[in-house]
């Protein structure tokens, strides 16, 4: 009886207040990332930021943000060692082979 007039006056202040329900909130939470996944998930926009500072097509930056969100997590581990290897063969890659890249691309 205590707990259904507690639960009563939670739904009343609820009302009220305009407050979503307790458990819809409580259910929000638990769908909520843990720390290891927002890492991960902090990771790999870092690394699509870099790649998109260096593209001049942000569409595809934008549609590869949008494939990277649908990934399950062990597949962005995988993704993010993809992206830095990547970015170590760019950062030792001659000047020549660059240009040449560039200008197949634009072909």
């Amino acid at each position: 009886m205590v707990m259904e007039r507690g639960a009563s006056i939670l739904g009343e202040i609820e009302t009220k207040l305009g407050l979503p329900k307790l458990s819809k909130v409580a259910e929000s939470l638990d769908k909520f990332p843990d720390a290891r996944q927002l890492k991960l998930i902090k990771e790999v926009l870092l690394a699509a930021d870099k790649v998109s500072q260096s593209a001049p097509e942000l569409d595809k930056v934008v549609m590869l943000i949008r494939e990277i969100n649908s990934l399950p997590v062990d597949k962005l581990e995988q993704l993010e060692k993809v992206l830095k290897r990547i970015e170590g063969i760019m950062k030792r890659a001659p000047e020549e082979l660059l240009g040449f890249l560039t200008s197949l691309k634009e072909e």
